[in-house]
């Protein structure tokens, strides 16, 4: 199984305040965001220092990003929101659970690249082409996709907070460089 993920950085005014490793060899630099911090972030690879700064699966190298944690020698790899830790879908719940958004409109709606697909038609919820803050940018790739919070537009420039957006297991905030497949508004936003 393959995931998109990205880990977290605390940015104050755009400036890369705190960066810390996960305290794993394998882990990418971690922190949090100025919104109280994505409380995943210290989440663990499962396969140690072998998955490398990918997280890969020595058994599978098809199976990347396993982040999570021990807990009585189980390893749990998802969020509330039925999401794995670290994934830019994990990111965007927790950032739609903090604005406020009722959880029975983006909880388990499977990889990103399934997310527009399984929003439209629910009540108050909006898929447009219309980029705005606190809307998520979602590529419907084949694969995983990904998905991105919205977090400012300026004319055509379109800057999202996101998880795996290069692959790396790391937050990541930037200017969008590719077209989303759409851009989903939730109630509230």
């Amino acid at each position: 199984m393959s995931h998109h993920i990205l880990s977290d950085g605390l940015f104050v005014a755009g400036i890369l305040v705190h960066a810390m490793g996960a305290g794993h060899p394998s882990q990418p630099a971690v922190a949090d965001t100025a919104l109280a911090g994505y409380p995943y972030a210290s989440a663990v690879c499962e396969f140690g220092a072998a998955g490398g700064p990918d997280c890969v699966n020595p058994r599978d190298a098809g199976d990347m990003f396993d982040w999570g944690y021990w807990r009585g020698g189980r390893f749990g790899a998802s969020d509330q929101w039925g999401y794995e830790y670290r994934n830019c879908t994990s990111y965007v719940a927790w950032r739609l659970n903090r604005a406020g958004v009722p959880a029975t409109l983006f909880a388990n709606l499977g990889d990103a690249s399934q997310w527009i697909a399984n929003v439209r038609g629910e009540p108050g919820v909006a898929v447009n082409d219309a980029p705005s803050p606190g809307a998520v940018a979602a590529w419907d790739w084949q694969g995983v996709g990904h998905v991105a919070w919205v977090v400012s537009v300026r004319g055509s420039t379109v800057t999202v907070a996101d998880y795996n957006h290069a692959g790396t297991g790391a937050y990541d905030e930037h200017v969008i460089g590719s077209r989303p497949t759409g851009y989903i508004h939730f109630p509230g936003q």
